[in-house]
């Protein structure tokens, strides 16, 4: 039996139809939090995020009038809620200074934290992870949001410049700029994207530990449970590309995060709270 989409979900809850709401959640709730997870950058502010987006899109589905996808609309309720958002203290922290002088204090080769050598190789994924996270969060909101829906979910231009309420010319612009501004900093200086660069997340164990960005306690994202593994991109072979590419491989190689268990629950809870009303039955 085929299961329903998206928009066959959303007419049924406009009817009234419970089940059916929360079908809708679950097909909405991954990757609203995976665009908030990727916006905000730490594990509790994506999941207040996406909460707050689940409960405004179940709140106007009865204004989905089919122009576009569900899923198409969903996001673009999610980037303005995100873009108006409150910072976190995760973004407030990110700037590619500081990252900078993380990278010259690992240069001075402090000592490795006390670890087998498997719990090494899990503090090194977590500073790749951590420190890609944190180049994209030194993006303003505007960029960051345009290479997301670009680099992460792989949207086509018309599609992300609908999600974004912009006009196409105007989006293209915007993520160039911001593929730009990332391919410079890390062309320089990444060792994942030139192997020529000193950097390499192996090396910057001891400072991020240090700092509390990568703790075996307290792994934010080698930890985090996922829908699917990383996707490698397609390399093209033509040399005007191949960098905006690499930079990109380096800075999506996340996992496709999955919404946490609690999400659900918290969601249905405001459902049987009374405090909003959902649908017209």
């Amino acid at each position: 039996m085929t299961s329903p989409t998206l928009e066959q979900l959303a007419a049924r809850a406009c009817a009234g139809d419970r089940d059916a709401l929360e079908g809708l959640i679950v097909g909405l709730q991954d990757d609203l939090y995976r665009l908030a997870f990727r916006m905000l950058g730490l594990r509790a502010d994506a999941e207040d995020a996406t909460q707050e987006i689940l409960v405004i899109v179940i709140t106007k589905i009865g204004q989905f009038r089919g122009e576009s996808a569900l899923r198409t609309w969903a996001w673009t309720i999610a980037t303005r809620h995100l873009l108006a958002r409150k910072r976190s203290p995760r973004e407030e922290l990110a700037s590619f200074e500081q990252i900078e002088k993380m990278l010259a204090m690992g240069d001075e080769e402090p000592p490795m934290p006390a670890a087998t050598e498997a719990q090494l190789a899990t503090l090194a994924e977590e500073v790749r992870l951590s420190c890609t996270e944190a180049m994209v969060l030194s993006l303003d909101r505007a960029h960051r949001v345009a290479w997301t829906l670009a680099e992460v979910f792989e949207l086509p231009d018309a599609q992300a410049a609908a999600v974004l309420e912009l006009p196409p010319a105007t989006y293209r612009k915007r993520l160039q700029r911001a593929r730009a501004r990332l391919g410079a900093w890390m062309q320089s200086r990444c060792g994942l994207v030139d192997p020529a660069n000193l950097c390499r997340c192996r090396r910057q164990i001891p400072v991020a530990h240090a700092v509390g960005v990568a703790r075996l306690d307290a792994l934010e994202y080698a930890g985090h449970p996922a829908v699917a593994p990383p996707r490698h991109r397609r390399l093209p072979l033509a040399d005007e590309t191949l960098a905006i590419e690499r930079v990109a491989e380096a800075l999506g190689h996340h996992p496709d995060y999955a919404a946490p268990d609690t999400l659900l629950a918290r969601v249905r809870a405001l459902l049987d709270s009374g405090r909003f009303r959902f649908f017209d039955v």
